[in-house]
């Protein structure tokens, strides 16, 4: 048997090894890798550009670091009060954190951004949440507090609802962030933000609605301020009140569940109970303290702004640079001013409403009402609008709905504009100012009864007739040249010869027509005698009259005619009230003013406003017209004694009526060595007037104002206003007691005629 081998029938194992198939190639993932690489940092690429791209017009670093926004200018008192903001668009002040509830804060936080203090800008949890928003069309939501502030404060950042808006938010947030400390970011996006109307900032919102400044705001107030974040026109505390306490009462809620508020601490159901309460709306610069002053320094600034330029060679804008402007007004003697204003002037308009009943001048003078109405801004702009005289008549004819001012608070009614025309005519108005005499600082200014229905200003813009307050100037002249107060002068008529060039002649009279005797020129003065005051103008000469008027302190241009002594010049209260000051400042005069600097946002003292003294009159003549007319108030039958004997004064004193023909004019220019206040009454129209000098004389119409003012101020224990004694000029003295003079020298007289006489029994009765 034959055998094969093994090896012959098998192959070895090394040929089966050799020639066994080889396994596949790997399959190369480089190009796919490649292009999937290439596609991301394309991607990546993209991204980065387009952030780079959008990030090109966010604002620089420097102004996110130091971010400009407008802010309202401030006007404050002397006393430390902000009576006013002025501003266009954005009413807008800065406080501190520590100015701001705390209830701010927290409600801020517990609804707007509850991970606030612990994300870096960007609070990357609410992410799904947001790009969900952005998949489903909604785009809102989902920014932090920071990245609202980025929007606040800077316009580059944009509002519009798309990635751009977010991914800048996203870039200044972690700037601002990087910068700025949790609280220096609450601070400042509550004092940017806008809650309500033109109101921007936690501060001018809570004013604006609930009267009080942001650190007394209570915790249902703040959790107001922050729902209101949600939409002005949704939650409207004036016109939706009930959407506004549910959403205020959601806030709450929110508190309590991110434990800023604890109800073991707090009883939440009461505060949610509470009502909402605000302020009257809409009339901000018609309203609150001293508004024609504050109508005086927007005109001061408004000039001072367009002569000033700032370091980049622009003009500053008062409404936005956020000034503050410091004034001499203090707010608590301004309070009183207008206190005592209303309480006389509601009283006398009911004495004149009776008074002049059915006897009223526009009935014989149909010419008041039709004078008034071509001034009227309603008569203005149509014949602006070029309506006929007929149609324009129509207009005033036909009755409309309006609100009218009354003593009692504005109603609302329907009459023609011709019958409110009617009606505020017989309205009495007044113009009131006070000031320093030391300093010349304006401490109070009342331009009228009512800043909204009567906007025209009595203290600066109008002039009215002087009457009897400028007489003192022609008793000033005198005593510059050497007449004393004691001194005797006849009261007999006195006559003017060719006062015009044409051979007239003018001889005045005394009020009550009579005349005859002497008199001293204390009593002539306290008496307020006209002839009297007319023979010292012939005297003097007029032209000495007007001068020295003008060192005191008139400004207005005063004819140089006889009559000028009665006062027939139209003067204003603060130029009447500043020359009186001269007389209480030892014969120098201070120029009346309202402004004492002006400061940048900063705090930088742009202009200082000082005002020198100029000696207007010998300081012994400005005594002795001290002493005149505290004989005033003192004299016995005064034109101003019920000072004494009425409102009960015992401190020293000095003061003039005034009052002009027809009664049309009441004033009372008061005087004390620390404060000279000027008052003035009367109508619009001056052909409207009390129809007696009962009631139509200064001291009815005026001086109760300036007496009820002072009492206040002197009862007014944080006013402080001492009752000084006037200042005498150093080692002069002149005797005032004119009684014992006159007695004196009628024994002087006697004794001189008994020497001359030779008879030795007479000149015994002298020894």
């Amino acid at each position: 048997m034959n055998h094969v081998s093994v090896l012959e029938q098998e192959p070895s194992r090394t040929d089966d090894l050799s020639e066994s198939p080889q396994p596949p190639p790997k399959r190369s993932y480089r190009l796919p890798r490649k292009i999937f690489l290439g596609l991301v940092a394309l991607i990546v690429l993209s991204i980065l550009g387009f952030v780079a791209y959008t990030a090109q017009d966010i604002p620089p670093l420097t102004e996110i670091e130091n971010p400009k926004s407008s802010l309202s200018t401030q006007v404050i008192s002397a006393d430390g009060v902000i009576l006013d903001n002025f501003y266009t668009k954005e009413n807008r002040v800065n406080v501190k954190l520590n100015d701001i509830s705390p209830y701010v804060v927290d409600a801020l936080v517990a609804t707007e951004d509850a991970r606030f203090y612990h994300h870096s800008g960007v609070d990357y949890f609410s992410i799904p949440a947001i790009i969900k928003r952005y998949m489903t069309g909604t785009t809102s939501g989902g920014s932090t507090i920071t990245m609202q502030l980025a929007r606040n404060l800077f316009n580059a950042v944009s509002r519009d609802r798309t990635v751009n808006r977010k991914i800048k938010e996203v870039i200044v947030s972690a700037i601002l962030e990087k910068n700025y400390t949790k609280q220096e970011i609450i601070e400042a996006y509550l004092n940017t933000v806008n809650i309500y109307g033109n109101a921007y900032g936690i501060e001018m919102a809570s004013k604006r609605l609930f009267g009080k400044h942001a650190a007394e705001l209570s915790i249902e107030e703040a959790a107001v301020m922050v729902g209101m974040l949600k939409g002005q026109g949704v939650f409207d505390p004036i016109r939706r009140p009930e959407k506004v306490i549910e959403r205020r009462n959601l806030v709450i809620d929110l508190m309590v569940r991110h434990e800023f508020l604890d109800p073991a601490l707090v009883d939440i159901d009461s505060v949610k109970q509470r009502p909402l309460t605000t302020v009257a709306q809409g009339r901000e610069h018609e309203e609150g303290l001293a508004p024609y002053f504050r109508q005086q320094v927007r005109n001061f600034m408004a000039k001072w702004s367009r002569e000033n330029l700032k370091s980049d060679g622009t003009p500053y804008d008062f409404y936005k640079d956020g000034l503050k402007v410091y004034t001499t007004l203090d707010s608590r003697m301004q309070s009183h001013a207008e206190a005592s204003v209303r309480e006389h002037l509601q009283g006398l308009q009911e004495t004149f409403d009776k008074h002049i009943k059915g006897q009223e001048p526009y009935r014989k003078e149909p010419k008041i009402l039709s004078d008034l109405m071509r001034m009227s801004e309603r008569y203005r702009l149509a014949k602006k609008a070029e309506k006929s005289t007929e149609q324009i008549t129509e207009e005033f004819e036909t009755p409309i709905d309006m609100s009218i001012f009354t003593w009692n608070g504005e109603v609302d009614t329907v009459m023609s504009p011709m019958d409110s025309i009617r009606y505020y005519s017989k309205f009495l108005e007044t113009g009131m100012i006070s000031i320093e005499p030391s300093s010349g600082a304006v401490r109070a200014w009342v331009g009228g009864i009512n800043f909204r229905h009567f906007k025209y200003d009595h203290v600066s813009v109008g002039k009215r007739q002087a009457g009897s307050t400028f007489k003192p100037f022609v008793y000033a002249a005198a005593m510059a040249y050497g007449r004393k107060p004691c001194d005797q002068a006849l009261n007999q008529p006195v006559t003017f010869e060719n006062v015009d060039g044409d051979g007239t002649d003018w001889s005045p009279e005394n009020s009550d027509g009579k005349f005859g005797g002497f008199m001293t020129l204390r009593r002539a003065l306290a008496t307020s005698t006209n002839l009297i005051t007319a023979r010292l103008m012939k005297e003097i000469g007029v032209n000495v009259v007007v001068k020295t008027a003008y060192a005191a302190g008139i400004e207005t241009h005063l004819d140089p005619v006889p009559s000028l002594c009665l006062g027939t010049s139209d003067l204003s209260v603060k130029e009447l009230t500043g020359a009186y000051s001269t007389f209480a400042n030892q014969g120098q005069h201070i120029e009346p003013h309202f402004i004492t600097r002006i400061e940048d946002r900063r705090g930088n003292v742009l202009a200082r406003f000082s005002h020198a003294p100029k000696q207007a009159m010998n300081e012994r003549t400005a005594y002795l017209m001290i002493e005149l007319l505290k004989g005033v108030v003192d004299e016995q039958g005064g034109t101003a004694s019920r000072l004494r004997y009425r409102y009960n004064f015992t401190n020293e004193i000095a003061g003039k009526t005034g009052t002009t023909q027809d009664h049309s004019d009441g004033w009372f220019m008061g005087v004390t060595p620390n404060l000279v206040s000027g008052v003035w009454v009367g109508h619009s129209d001056r052909r409207m007037h009390f129809l007696d000098m009962k009631y139509g004389q200064g001291a009815n119409m005026a001086l109760p104002i300036w007496a009820i003012y002072m009492k206040k101020l002197y009862e007014d224990e944080k006013v402080a206003l001492a009752q000084e004694k006037f200042q005498k000029p150093y080692g002069y003295y002149v005797n005032m007691d004119c009684e014992v003079l006159a007695q004196l020298k009628h024994e002087e007289k006697t004794f001189e005629t008994a020497r001359l006489s030779g008879s030795s029994d007479d000149l015994d009765s002298f020894e």
